[in-house]
């Protein structure tokens, strides 16, 4: 893995180096330390080479390590390869369904705030808590649910703000754009906030102590000449394509739908279809019905939620399956419906977008190295996704876990069954 920092950050050219050299050297039991801005410096676990690929893998990213990777990715993979302790196991398990959880080390006091209740983000803050733990910098964790309500979230930031936590974590899918007033607050009271997935207004992202990017959009430019190499080897050289989101004019197809479109369609590929499936299991089945029934035979289908229900409609139909490519995150529930297809004697086709779980450990790390007026490897944190076929994903994936879990956790097969509960 190389390992590259922003010349601006001199003080990471000796870590780097450290860092490429610890994962290039099989069985090393140091340990990263990071954290300029903390009175209490992180200490986090160096794993061996082959454990790092392997939870490259298990993330859905099996080509990160040939890419130039921040140092905080790094101690992420490493943290993430190496299991918890006995002791660090048992705190996490304490924790992962308090609001207020307090871990007897470290000093500082983070506080997380959900903006809506789901299993992707009861899987990550399962990531996050682990590697809070793991930093040995996290006294106390605050975690906050929204539930929908755009108040009561900003209510939350205004709690931790008027608390002095040390930083402020939040996924921001749901109201990242009316967060600009309480940044403005946190960012004169000296708390970083950090993002985790999504991708903020320049104006508002200017306010975050560290900015988490990993782009969907910018995916689709790995993404594109994978899979029109991949039809090619098929046969099919001038693909065809469908393409879904949920609800007309949602952001989140935004986000990825013209970058899609942009590079596929600049190697040859034609649109034939629009549809919409409202991120729904019945608005799926909808828009499968609708596709089947419009007499249009793309080659490949791209959406941004798990595909469950056009496998199965095609499946049904007896049509021929097309390529299925996922600009978004797939849970288990998908992996075990092409299993089963598999087993069944069909061939689906399936391919998505690597897991995005990563960034919730990462804004973790980013976030700890901030606090006091500290600074990270860069003001924006940069997470290469790709796009990888669920063939490889099922060498990796525990299907034993809740259906409904996001495919890609760094967490234990135990963990995850946890998390989701909450």
């Amino acid at each position: 893995m190389n390992i590259s920092s922003p010349r601006r950050f001199h003080r990471w050219s000796a870590l780097a180096g450290a860092v490429a050299l610890a994962i290039l050297l099989p069985g090393c039991a140091s340990s990263t330390t990071t954290g300029s801005g903390s009175a209490t410096s992180a200490s986090y676990p160096t794993a061996s080479p082959d454990a790092v690929k392997t939870a490259m893998l298990r993330a859905m990213n099996p080509d990160l390590g040939n890419e130039k990777l921040a140092p905080e990715i790094s101690t992420v993979f490493h943290s993430a390869a190496t299991p918890l302790t006995a002791d660090q196991e048992k705190i996490w398990n304490e924790c992962i369904g308090q609001a207020i959880c307090q871990t007897g080390r470290g000093d500082k006091t983070v506080a997380v705030i959900d903006d809506v209740a789901n299993p992707v983000l009861s899987l990550a803050y399962g990531e996050l808590l682990a590697q809070a733990i793991q930093s040995g910098q996290v006294s106390k964790i605050i975690h906050s649910k929204a539930n929908g309500d755009v108040n009561q979230y900003l209510t939350a930031f205004r709690q931790a703000i008027a608390q002095n936590v040390s930083m402020i974590f939040s996924e921001m899918n749901t109201f990242g754009k009316q967060l600009g007033p309480v940044l403005n607050e946190a960012k004169a009271a000296g708390i970083p906030v950090v993002n985790g997935t999504t991708i903020l207004p320049e104006d508002i992202a200017k306010n975050l102590g560290v900015e988490i990017y990993g782009s969907p959009c910018d995916m689709w430019t790995k993404a594109a000449p994978i899979l029109t190499k991949h039809l090619a080897d098929k046969g099919i050289t001038s693909p065809t394509y469908a393409e879904f989101s949920g609800p007309a004019g949602n952001s989140y197809a935004a986000s990825w739908q013209p970058c899609a479109e942009r590079e596929l369609d600049a190697l040859g590929w034609t649109k034939v279809y629009t549809g919409y499936d409202v991120w729904t299991p019945q608005g799926q089945s909808q828009a499968v019905a609708a596709l089947l029934a419009s007499g249009k035979k793309p080659n490949a289908v791209v959406l941004d939620i798990s595909p469950v229900q056009f496998l199965q409609g095609y499946i049904d139909s007896g049509s021929q399956l097309p390529l299925i490519a996922v600009s978004g995150s797939v849970d288990i529930n998908a992996l075990k419906d092409v299993r089963a297809a598999q087993q069944k004697g069909a061939n689906p086709d399936v391919w998505s977008m690597s897991s995005q779980l990563v960034l919730f450990r990462l804004a973790l790390v980013a976030g700890l190295e901030v606090t006091g007026g500290g600074s990270a490897s860069s003001s924006r944190m940069m997470y290469p996704l790709s796009m990888v076929p669920f063939t490889d994903t099922l060498k990796t994936a525990n299907l034993n876990v809740n259906g409904n879990a996001a495919a890609g956790s760094l967490l234990t097969p135990d963990q995850q069954n946890e998390a989701i509960k909450h």
